[in-house]
């Protein structure tokens, strides 16, 4: 059985940043991914925008740093613009994102700090020993595999290595939905000068829910983001609530969505000028998932702490994208936060009852309003990276680290906190 200090399961933001953060730490680290690539729902559900890397005041300061920063550098090397981009509908900051580098990029980051990746790889099971989580086992394309480890980071967005631990989790029930899902639907046969008639949009998708079985509840024409180093467009148009964490649910959505967003292009092709030869370039892999379980942590981070933009002193990164609400499909809304512009997140909302078991990105600790905040990519990068952190110093010292100790690691590697 191949042993490591560290083992990080999902190669999403998260992911990512735990697997460096503890790498750059000095541990010996293993980076679990059940996709062919990294990057989580920027590269799986083409979320092709960071959020949470700048704060959304009119100062527009930057948020994140250390491994995310980095993550953007990679990108500038590749020749793509990572300065901040200000949404046409919402006016915050986002980094718009052409999947294909992203992976590359990300390939580069994690493998140039002897990162030992395993792609296409499942979780099915764990062993402990006492209270510790000991040792995965592991199914991939060709074999099974058991890697053992000292210590663990639970970056899935799901909570699956929590689940198989027999931690507690919970989800957030929002009047009766949880977060809606979405799904982006990318749009080729465009012109290259094309600017999007907004109004005309608006009109195409009422025409649409006049004879629609399933009609679209966005009122405002949906998102809509060029596609970098592309002709191509990126829609968002296709919201859908989940009322509970069932795979009936999320199957029903995957063929309910792509249904949608043909008939939603059949459409814009007939009544919309630029649009005539719109075609569908792709939509997934999958139907981009905004919330599931949440595993039970030392502290939830709650709205009242975000907005006042409360800094906790064992605060390990800042939580600085609006506090966003998708219960009700189609129809987001956002809620700033408070003070300084961003707010700390707790060491503790990282920490479990599991010694050597740490949560990262939308995993970690918080009520259903901060949720809204914390589970966006950008904050993901800087949860995963103290979660790293902290995984890397439990392998070296062989006891639990106090939240100084992670944080002057963490400003060491040129984290913003």
């Amino acid at each position: 059985m191949e042993s490591f200090d560290v083992i990080v399961c999902g190669g999403g933001a998260a992911g990512v940043g735990a697997a460096v953060g503890a790498a750059q730490s000095g541990a010996r680290v293993a980076l679990l991914e059940r996709y062919g690539f990294l990057g989580g729902a920027a590269t799986n559900s083409q979320v092709l925008s960071y959020c949470g890397f700048y704060q959304c005041d009119a100062r527009g300061d930057r948020a994140i740093g250390g491994v995310g920063y980095q993550v953007l550098l990679e990108l500038a090397k590749l020749g793509e613009d990572i300065r901040p981009h200000r949404s046409e509908l919402t006016g915050n900051r986002i980094i718009l994102l052409d999947p294909e580098k992203l992976k590359y990029a990300l390939d580069r980051l994690v493998l140039s700090h002897q990162v030992n990746l395993f792609l296409h790889t499942t979780l099915v099971a764990v062993k402990k020993r006492g209270s510790h989580l000991e040792a995965i086992d592991l199914v991939g394309l060709f074999q099974q595999r058991s890697l053992s480890g000292k210590a663990f980071v639970d970056a899935t967005g799901n909570g699956q290595l929590s689940k198989f631990t027999g931690l507690p989790r919970s989800v957030h029930q929002q009047e009766q939905s949880l977060q809606s899902m979405s799904l982006p639907t990318r749009l080729g046969g465009l012109a290259k000068d094309l600017k999007i008639d907004r109004e005309a949009i608006k009109v195409a998708v009422e025409v649409y829910n006049r004879q629609a079985i399933h009609p679209i509840p966005r009122q405002d024409g949906g998102v809509f983001m060029r596609v970098p180093n592309s002709n191509d467009w990126l829609w968002m148009i296709v919201d859908l609530g989940l009322k509970d964490v069932q795979e009936e649910l999320v199957t029903k959505a995957e063929w309910l969505g792509r249904r949608i967003a043909h008939n939603c292009v059949e459409v814009l092709r007939a009544e919309v000028a630029g649009f005539e030869n719109c075609h569908i370039v792709n939509t997934g892999p999958q139907i981009g998932i905004r919330e599931a379980w949440c595993p039970e942590s030392q502290y939830v981070l709650k709205r009242e702490d975000l907005a006042i933009g409360r800094k906790f002193d064992s605060g390990i990164a800042r939580a600085a994208w609006p506090m966003e609400d998708h219960s009700k499909p189609g129809k987001p809304s956002y809620h700033p936060i408070g003070g300084e512009g961003y707010g700390l997140i707790p060491f503790e909302s990282l920490s479990t009852k599991i010694p050597n078991l740490w949560l990262a990105g939308r995993t970690i600790g918080a009520d259903a309003a901060a949720y809204g905040s914390i589970r966006v990519m950008g904050t993901s990068f800087a949860t995963g990276q103290a979660a790293g952190v902290a995984a890397a110093l439990f392998a070296q010292q062989d006891e639990l680290p106090q939240s100084h100790e992670v944080i002057a690691e963490l400003v060491a590697q040129e984290a913003l906190i």
